[in-house]
C-alpha cells in the first residue's frame, strides 16, 4: 500500500489501469527479444541485447509506478457539483480579466488528457478544490497574488 492514495477521475483511472494491462502484455514481446538477441552472440557487443533490456527496465520502473499508484486509488464519483472537485469543470472570474475560465481539477496523471486541466497539486487545484460558487480565493502566481471568484461547478 503505498503512502499516500491517490485520487483519479473515472475516466483517469481507466486510462491508466488500460496502460497497465498494455504494458504487462507487452512483457512476453521483450522478453522474446531478450531471448533472441542473446542467441546472437556475445553480449557485450550486442546493441539488440542492450536496447531490449534498457525497453524492459523502463517498462518495468513504469508497470511498478502503475501498480503502486493504482493499487489503493480512490476513484472520485462526483453525483452532485456543490463544491469543486476532482473531474468537475469550475468556471472562474478572475479579478482584472474580463473573460471567465475554467478548469477541471485532475490529478497529474491526468494532466495530459484532459482540456484546460489544473493539477489538484498546483496553486490553482489546491486553491479551488472544495470550494462553493460565489466563494474567492487567492493564489500566489509567478507575476504576484491573483484573486478568483468561482461563478459555475459543473
Amino acid at each position: 500500500m503505498s503512502a499516500i492514495q491517490a485520487q483519479f477521475t473515472r475516466e483517469g483511472y481507466d486510462r491508466l489501469k488500460a496502460e497497465l494491462e498494455e504494458l504487462r502484455s507487452q512483457r512476453v514481446t521483450i522478453r522474446e527479444e531478450i531471448k533472441e538477441a542473446r542467441e546472437l552472440g556475445d553480449l557485450k557487443e550486442n546493441a539488440g541485447y542492450h536496447a531490449a533490456k534498457e525497453q524492459q527496465g523502463i517498462m518495468e520502473a513504469r508497470i511498478s509506478s502503475l501498480e503502486s499508484r493504482l493499487e489503493d486509488a480512490i476513484v472520485v464519483e462526483n453525483p452532485s457539483y456543490d463544491s469543486v472537485m476532482l473531474g468537475v469543470p469550475v468556471t472562474v472570474q478572475m479579478v482584472g480579466v474580463p473573460a471567465p475560465k475554467i478548469y477541471t481539477i485532475v490529478s497529474s496523471e491526468e494532466l495530459e488528457y484532459v482540456e484546460n486541466a489544473a493539477s489538484e497539486a498546483s496553486a490553482i487545484g489546491q486553491a479551488l478544490l472544495g470550494k462553493k460558487v460565489g466563494d474567492k480565493v487567492e493564489i500566489n502566481g509567478p507575476k504576484g497574488v491573483v484573486g478568483l471568484e468561482i461563478l459555475k461547478i459543473g
